[in-house]
């Protein structure tokens, strides 16, 4: 695990930061139990997948960040598999930066804020304008 990383702005950004924003991250059993998942297997299969954010503690273990998910309807929030969909990344810490970075083309807003309020378009087009910014 690294001890920082730089967000799309430049600046370094402590990886205990981004951990802890939002609600801090939750363990594979955890996300089993909130999502009723009868089979752990699911979300290791997500996770290589690409649709479900996850990275590696201090320890190795992967984590997730608790507020990619829906917990009232058991369910991944909306859009966010759309947008790993149109991610293209090396680091498992990218898609993290991603959703919790505020963007010029989001008005100032992250991500996770666009999805929060519904304009899941939006955040599907910051992660197709975003992905070519990593990659170059």
């Amino acid at each position: 695990m690294p001890d920082a990383v730089l967000t799309p702005s430049g600046d370094q950004l402590p990886t205990h930061s981004l951990l802890a924003a939002r609600g801090g991250c939750i363990f594979e059993a955890e996300v089993v139990e909130m999502m009723g998942l009868g089979d752990p297997s699911i979300v290791d299969r997500w996770r290589s997948h690409r649709q479900i954010i996850s990275v590696r503690n201090e320890a190795g273990e992967w984590i997730y960040p608790v507020w990619q998910f829906a917990r009232k309807h058991r369910r991944i929030m909306l859009g966010i598999r759309d947008c790993l969909a149109e991610l293209s990344f090396e680091s498992e810490w990218e898609p993290l930066i991603f959703f919790l970075s505020s963007m010029a083309n989001l008005g100032g807003h992250s991500p996770l804020d666009c999805l929060r309020a519904g304009k899941i378009e939006a955040a599907i087009k910051a992660a197709r304008q975003y992905s070519p910014l990593r990659s170059a």
